[in-house]
């Protein structure tokens, strides 16, 4: 596995990656891309381990910060740039179903990512699929 790179945000808006890449996870295990599935799950593991210190078989752990507490995800690139792809193809749904602002937060959260790979030199490819 490729080293992580951090990427600080409040809580809210890691929210709204987590609930996407659930979304994307169940779609695509339908759909057949079991690989991008699995990388989807991963990302929800890795926030899981690193903001609510979620920790299999063991009560109490997994206890989730405020919703405005800064987190700071660590993931590979692969993840983020997964990150990127889910949060467009989730807010083009919203679009569809009239669900503007989110959608709207969606896009705004993918563009935070996309910059701030960006501002260390990473090239991010926008249309993966």
């Amino acid at each position: 596995m490729s080293v992580g790179l951090i990427i600080a945000m409040p809580l809210r808006q890691w929210g709204l990656i987590d609930a996407c890449m659930d979304n994307d996870a169940s779609v695509e295990t339908v759909d057949g891309n079991c690989q991008r599935a699995d990388l989807a799950r991963s990302v929800r593991r890795a926030g899981w381990d690193q903001i609510a210190r979620w920790t299999p078989g063991v009560p109490g752990s997994g206890q989730w910060p405020p919703p405005d507490e800064i987190v700071k995800p660590q993931l590979t690139l692969a993840q983020w740039f997964l990150a990127v792809e889910v949060l467009e193809r989730w807010a083009a749904a919203g679009d569809q179903v009239g669900q503007h602002d989110t959608a709207a937060q969606k896009r705004e959260l993918r563009d935070l990512i996309v910059s701030r790979l960006q501002a260390h030199g990473i090239h991010v490819p926008l249309d993966r699929r």
